[in-house]
């Protein structure tokens, strides 16, 4: 059995062999932070036994190891096939595993692959080793539907999943905690995942978007990039789709030099001191929940509240046209609908929105689709 026990929050974690235990809870709930305090990197914050032995006294990370957030974090070689054979060196590889992941991309240097594959690198090098407990974060973050369903097979037993999207945790965990405001963390019944308004209440995604209906304007881009036609109309929503690597990242940061963008390597994007000063109107504040957090850096904020406070940047830009990559990594429920709040009054204001994404919970926004191949 694993057991994580935070001393900075009320409860406990434990992970029995041969089960997955899901994580779930707002942006800024501590997820992340409850994660890496597992690992030990500061032994103050946590008691975590293994096995019935103190993991935290000799760290042995073939035994205990995490799949992170910030991806680069965990990079030592320049492709996944260099960093499979460094780990050979010093433990058992099971190197099945990260060929069947990157596929083509086995031997492509890291810097050149897409977000998702980035994400897929780190996961394989990861459970290639096979440590006895595994805690993953955001593991499905930036990952196509087919990445998503290999890595469900392969996620190994007595792993733990912090997750936003929790239409994948629902069939994949054995057992769920709920972690709010880096207070408490507690045990609740998995049924609750399919409660819609217990997962509103909480700020939990897992719940769909009904459809925007409105009248679309007259056109307001028309342009050909890497071969691809685009075109958007005043109040239009178009969705980038595709699989990972198939270069809707790269059609993005073409078209960034007419349109307003946001990409998902969020700390390179801030210019300001405080999230008051990046987002600069206090309704965008209000309307994505950010008025508690506007005197702070956003450096200091979560990935997923980063993500919120760029978004809302992009809205009080007033851009004609915006795009985001991926907008919805890292997004909780009360993210979501915010979001959503935020489509009705682009289309209202006549703006146009380009989306880059593999998510399902966006794509009912879509007026129109194009699959990038």
């Amino acid at each position: 059995m694993l057991v994580i026990i935070p001393k900075y929050l009320n409860g406990k974690i434990e992970i029995e062999k041969g089960e997955i235990v899901g994580l779930v809870g707002k942006n800024g709930s501590g997820k992340t932070t409850l994660i890496l305090s597992a690992l030990c990197i500061d032994q103050k914050n946590s008691n975590v036994i293994t096995d019935e032995v103190d993991f935290c006294e000799n760290r042995n990370y073939s035994k205990l190891s995490a799949v992170l957030q910030d991806v680069s974090s965990q990079i030592l070689a320049p492709t996944c096939k260099e960093e499979i054979e460094l780990m050979k060196r010093f433990h058992f590889v099971n190197e099945d595993i990260p060929k069947k992941l990157m596929g083509p991309y086995y031997e492509t240097e890291f810097n050149k692959l897409s977000d998702g594959y980035k994400r897929r690198y780190v996961i394989s090098s990861i459970l290639a080793s096979n440590p006895n407990y595994v805690l993953l974060d955001e593991p499905f973050a930036n990952l196509d539907d087919e990445a998503v369903n290999l890595i469900k097979t392969i996620i190994p037993k007595s792993s733990l999943i912090a997750e936003h999207r929790i239409e994948e945790l629902r069939k994949l965990i054995d057992r769920v905690y709920i972690i709010r405001n880096n207070k408490e963390v507690n045990e609740i019944d998995k049924e609750k995942l399919f409660d819609i308004e217990f997962l509103k209440k909480e700020g939990l995604r897992g719940f769909g978007l009904p459809r925007i209906d409105s009248k679309l304007g007259g056109q307001i881009l028309d342009v050909t990039v890497n071969n691809y036609r685009i075109k958007l109309r005043e109040s239009e929503v178009l969705c980038l789709l595709g699989k990972n690597g198939s270069g809707k990242t790269t059609l993005l940061r073409k078209l960034s030099r007419k349109i307003f963008a946001i990409f998902q390597e969020v700390d390179l994007q801030f210019f300001d001191f405080t999230v008051n000063d990046v987002v600069n109107d206090k309704k965008i504040l209000s309307l994505f929940h950010l008025e508690n957090l506007a005197d702070k850096s956003p450096y200091t904020l979560s990935f997923g509240q980063k993500m919120r406070v760029l978004i809302a940047s992009a809205f009080a830009s007033r851009s004609k046209i915006i795009g985001l990559d991926e907008p919805s990594v890292g997004m909780d429920g009360e993210a979501l609908l915010s979001f959503y709040e935020m489509v009705k009054i682009l289309k209202d204001e006549k703006r146009g929105l380009i989306i880059a994404t593999h998510d399902k919970d966006l794509i009912n926004l879509c007026d129109s689709q194009l699959v990038i191949t």
